[in-house]
């Protein structure tokens, strides 16, 4: 390990990265040579809407649920308290709604933001350019 990766970024996430880095290493080979089928393409996306059927509309329903259940945070949404009483601090069912609101869009910026990520690692593992060219003809 040199000198220069031992020092550099914040020390609380250099066991974090190190893994990464390995795992990204590993994986580069498997991603540079793969190649998409109709199979492959069925079973993926039916694992992706698998997955955002799961995390973005079970899991907030759930801790709606368990936050209306277990915490007894009810009471009416935020425009009912916002009409009936626009100075009540209501911070408890905020939050509520705020993680219910992070449950549901996390997972699908996620996807998209991991799948552009993937799409670049993939452009510059087969030696091509990850930004796309612009203007004349492709």
């Amino acid at each position: 390990m040199s000198q220069a990766e031992t020092t550099s970024g914040p020390r609380i996430l250099r066991p974090i990265v190190r893994p990464i880095k390995q795992f990204l290493t590993r994986a580069e080979p498997h991603v540079k040579a793969f190649e998409w089928t109709w199979t492959t393409a069925i079973l993926a996306a039916f694992g992706l809407i698998t997955f955002l059927l799961v995390v973005a509309i079970i899991l907030p329903s759930a801790w709606l649920y368990f936050a209306e259940g277990k915490l007894d945070w009810k009471g009416p949404t935020d425009l009912e308290a916002l009409l009936n009483d626009p100075l009540g601090p209501e911070l408890r069912l905020q939050i509520r709604d705020a993680i219910a609101m992070g449950l549901t869009t996390g997972p699908i910026i996620t996807l998209l933001v991991v799948a552009a990520a993937m799409q670049n690692w993939r452009k510059k593992l087969r030696g091509g350019d990850a930004t796309r060219p612009t203007g004349g003809y492709r």
